[in-house]
């Protein structure tokens, strides 16, 4: 992946969706401005980190993440989660604020409601109606599949992380004060467009919603249009002197 900014004056990290990794936003990394630091979590089981048990829980993955953050970044924190990593976000968030490193801004993306139960059950699928889900959500080539070695190792990751998923319970929790931004897909169906408005509940700050052409994996198809919004958004919450920008980071995986 891209190496972080020389001089960054923000650091953004991804949380990425159930079954993802963080090779999945290589394009999405490199379409931010120089600037900004990006990185993106690593989930334990896959990659480099194929040997580490699963996480049993969101919370777990938050609390890792945000040991990861207060280990590695000094200066403004932005978050941006991707569906499952949505719930992430936002409690990686929390964890922070609570230690006094609240992010400057938390991005939500292709999630609805946190608070709706989890539909769940995805993990107890078999195979085949596993498959079927995943490649009906676009953004998966269906021939990782064809290969039988490729294909048992991509199921376990995604049960493993839809059995989280389904565990998870939101609670209403610390508000934040950050601003919160929740990005969509029109077509997306897995989450309808007014079923986001409810993160607005998360924080005291401002609340906007952006809505992109296409279905669940939209912030892949439109990398460009989604750095764009994104940066122009942060320019104007950074501070202009940016004497106290952060500490680079070598490499985008956390």
């Amino acid at each position: 992946m891209t190496p972080a900014a020389a001089d960054p004056r923000a650091s953004l990290v991804i949380c990425p969706h159930a079954g993802g990794s963080a090779a999945a936003y290589l394009k999405l990394v490199r379409a931010y401005p120089s600037w900004l630091a990006t990185m993106v979590v690593q989930y334990p089981g896959r990659a480099q980190r194929i040997q580490e048990p699963y996480a049993r829980s969101i919370g777990e993955l938050a609390a890792n993440t945000a040991a990861a953050i207060l280990t590695c970044v000094d200066g403004p924190i932005v978050l941006l989660g991707h569906s499952l990593g949505s719930l992430v976000a936002l409690e990686t968030a929390r964890i922070l604020a609570a230690e006094g490193r609240e992010p400057v801004a938390l991005y939500l993306s292709g999630r609805g409601d946190p608070s709706a139960p989890p539909k769940g059950g995805q993990h107890l699928l078999d195979d085949t109606q596993l498959i079927e889900h995943i490649c009906a959500l676009g953004g998966t080539d269906r021939r990782i599949f064809d290969d039988a070695a490729m294909r048992a190792l991509a199921l376990e990751v995604i049960r493993a992380d839809y059995r989280v998923l389904s565990a998870y319970r939101y609670h209403r929790g610390r508000l934040l004060h950050c601003p919160v931004t929740v990005l969509n897909g029109a077509e997306d169906p897995a989450v309808p467009v007014g079923s986001a408005n409810a993160w607005a509940e998360v924080t005291r700050g401002a609340f906007a919603q952006h809505v992109f052409p296409g279905g669940h994996f939209f912030i892949l198809d439109h990398v460009e249009a989604v750095a764009d919004l994104m940066s122009s958004g942060l320019l104007s919450q950074l501070p202009p002197d940016p004497a106290g920008r952060v500490t680079p980071v070598n490499g985008t995986a956390l």
